[in-house]
């Protein structure tokens, strides 16, 4: 059965609390694992068009903070962002230290995104492996950051407060993000379905739940909610058929049926146009500005972040002229 691709528009969310006309940014995740290629990437992301290069922090890949700062000699532009830095491998005096030399070494590009982290093989023996020690420390990391941007006698200081983004799936992280944050990325939705093959942070959640999810974190956020930037990360798939790359994904890798697939908030599959409404849309109902977009190539991405901007700049002007 075709998949209804008409774009949703309708505002669920509760009291249309974050402005659906905030301005979009979209972020590239590098190669993790080869220093040249990860410099290669950010140059030719900054090139493409992209606002923020991002690198994951996996325990067997490159330490991020010493990435970027070679990342940051490259490039001029580009905010630079470990996405999103593990906490629990980390100590929270330490990390600061580092994430301000990275700061000053960028001259004031960095994005500093936490997360409490997952507990997985590689990680046992490095980092606490209980929820309650890992979310103990994603709190910690966000007070000591607080601490080193409000304190001017802690050096190294930031050259700037940095943009701070909490990622996560639990109901205390939503609430610590609604009260800390600048950004609040968009993990896993629970409840997470048990799928056959598949960790639970990998299944693709279904957009009821998150528009759900979402009114939570506004609750919390209260006045907050106005300034609060929603993002996600999500793999771009362009094709010319997009029933048949939606039924391929429902068949091999979740138990959300193709139209589900196509409006998950974690997926963008489609022609080009179809792939700029889902992003515009999403905007408009769920509140999504900030995404990373997960291509082979920062070059793939490029004709969606240019058409997405002149659709945003063009709708803009229009508002303007009807008011």
């Amino acid at each position: 059965m075709p998949v209804s691709r008409s774009a949703r528009s309708e505002d669920t969310r509760k009291g249309a609390l974050v402005s659906s006309t905030k301005d979009f940014r979209f972020g590239f995740s590098g190669n993790a694992f080869d220093i040249d290629g990860l410099v290669d990437d950010a140059v030719r992301a900054e090139r493409a068009g992209f606002d923020v290069f991002q690198i994951i922090d996996f325990a067997t890949a490159l330490s991020p903070m010493v990435a970027l700062a070679a990342v940051a000699r490259a490039t001029s532009k580009i905010r630079l962002s470990p996405f999103v830095l593990n906490t629990a491998l980390w100590n929270p005096a330490t990390v600061c230290r580092d994430l301000a030399t990275l700061d000053r070494i960028s001259n004031g590009r960095l994005e500093v995104a936490l997360g409490s982290g997952i507990s997985l093989p590689d990680t046992r023996g490095l980092m606490p492996q209980t929820r309650d020690e890992r979310f103990g420390r994603l709190r910690e990391t966000v007070a000591a950051i607080k601490e080193t941007v409000s304190e001017p006698g802690i050096t190294p200081g930031f050259v700037e407060r940095p943009r701070l983004a909490v990622a996560g799936t639990v109901d205390r992280v939503l609430r610590l993000a609604a009260e800390e944050a600048d950004t609040f990325l968009i993990a896993s939705v629970p409840p997470v379905p048990k799928v056959e093959g598949l960790e639970p942070y990998e299944v693709i959640p279904e957009r009821e739940a998150t528009a759900a999810y979402l009114d939570r974190l506004r609750d919390y956020a209260g006045e907050r909610a106005e300034v609060l930037e929603i993002g996600t990360s999500a793999p771009v798939i362009l094709t010319d058929d997009t029933d048949a790359a939606l039924a391929e994904l429902a068949a091999t890798h979740t138990n959300l049926s193709p139209q589900q697939i196509f409006e998950s908030p974690k997926m963008l599959v489609g022609s080009l146009e179809e792939v700029v409404d889902q992003i515009i849309s999403r905007r408009a109902d769920l509140g999504i500005t900030y995404q990373s977009l997960r291509t082979s190539t920062p070059e793939e991405a490029a004709p969606v972040i240019e058409a997405v901007r002149a659709r945003s700049t063009a709708q803009a002007a229009g508002s303007v002229v009807t008011r």
